[in-house]
């Protein structure tokens, strides 16, 4: 093999571990209702969200959100009502588990 064609594999080599580095950290976390439903008892959502997503607040079972969005407003809840949870509060695995238990609640 030429130098030349050594060097040209080990770019492509080098990108595409980039590339899986880079996907690998934009991944969604995959959520657990059951551990979702804990934690949503836990960091008291059912207060104004009902026990399942439907109470006083807005309606939020079975949501139609995807996990970007989610954690986004969970994070920014934009309203003076909603507490803001940081990710000390409701880290991102634990925040996929509540939104796949909200998912989950029909």
């Amino acid at each position: 093999m030429t130098q030349v064609s050594s060097a040209i594999t080990l770019f492509f080599t080098i990108m595409l571990v980039s590339l899986v580095v880079l996907l690998s950290g934009c991944s969604t976390p995959e959520g657990n209702a059951a551990d979702g439903k804990r934690w949503y008892r836990m960091h008291n959502c059912f207060a104004c969200h009902g026990e399942n997503g439907r109470g006083r607040g807005p309606d939020i079972a079975n949501l139609d959100m995807g996990y970007r969005d989610f954690v986004h407003r969970l994070r920014n809840a934009e309203t003076a009502v909603m507490p803001e949870f940081n990710k000390e509060r409701i880290n991102d695995q634990d925040a996929a588990d509540i939104l796949a238990f909200l998912k989950s609640v029909k």
